[in-house]
């Protein structure tokens, strides 16, 4: 099946308004909703808040709810900006109550239907808890190296860190390490990886860790969005 034809697909419950080879506009069949854009290419911006969903966002089970919340003010901003250009959808910025000896974190919620579809039954991230069955999806593996390039931006602008003398970072998701070993590669960046133990929870954790001069392989549009020194050290 071919990535415009699943995309449609994903829409089978909505009213599709109108369809041009970008983009399909749809709604929902019953009660008040506003119409929103779904991409029918996959490009670079997509791929990056794929790679924002995978690595800091959550996909309600209750409601057709996508909630991300970050400490990066600039990287959120970004990321509603990306919003209003790929969905042509308005969403708010909220501040989280601070904890104590917490940072103050901001988070938004893209409350539709139409988009919670594309990123569950396109880029099969799942509904509720997926730190542990997260993957690559498929779409992006097999993607132009543009693409995959964006993707690894998105995941380490919310997952990465400074870790060990380099970049790096770590899932409990083995399915998710692997596809990420294998896309690092493809974009000719080297990564040394291990595997260990969390005694609090009696879990395994995997990791990855690049050479800090690598980054410049990730300079794609929206990483420049990303003070790359204000990630979280390891």
């Amino acid at each position: 099946m071919s990535y415009q034809k699943e995309v449609i697909d994903s829409q089978n419950s909505l009213n599709i308004i109108s369809k041009n080879k970008n983009e399909i506009i749809t709604k929902a069949k019953f009660g008040l909703s506003n119409p929103v854009k779904i991409p029918l290419i996959l490009d670079e911006d997509l791929s990056f808040l794929v790679g924002v969903i995978i690595g800091d966002g959550h996909l309600n089970k209750s409601k057709y709810r996508i909630s991300i919340e970050l400490s990066n003010k600039e990287l959120i901003i970004y990321i509603v900006k990306l919003c209003k250009k790929l969905f042509d959808k308005d969403i708010s910025i909220n501040l989280r109550k601070i904890r104590e000896n917490r940072k103050q974190t901001y988070y938004i919620n893209l409350d539709n239907k139409s988009i919670y579809s594309l990123f569950n039954k396109v880029f099969q991230i799942p509904i509720g808890k997926k730190s542990n069955i997260v993957k690559i999806p498929n779409y992006i593996a097999k993607s132009k190296k543009n693409v995959r390039i964006a993707f690894l931006s998105g995941i380490m602008a919310t997952e990465g860190g400074k870790r060990k003398r380099g970049y790096g970072l770590s899932t409990s998701s083995k399915e998710l390490w692997l596809g990420l070993i294998d896309l690092f590669s493809s974009v000719k960046i080297p990564v040394l990886k291990d595997k260990w133990i969390y005694k609090k929870y009696n879990k395994e954790y995997y990791g990855i860790v690049f050479k800090s001069n690598y980054m410049d392989n990730l300079d794609w549009g929206s990483a420049r969005a990303v003070k790359w020194g204000r990630l979280r050290t390891y």
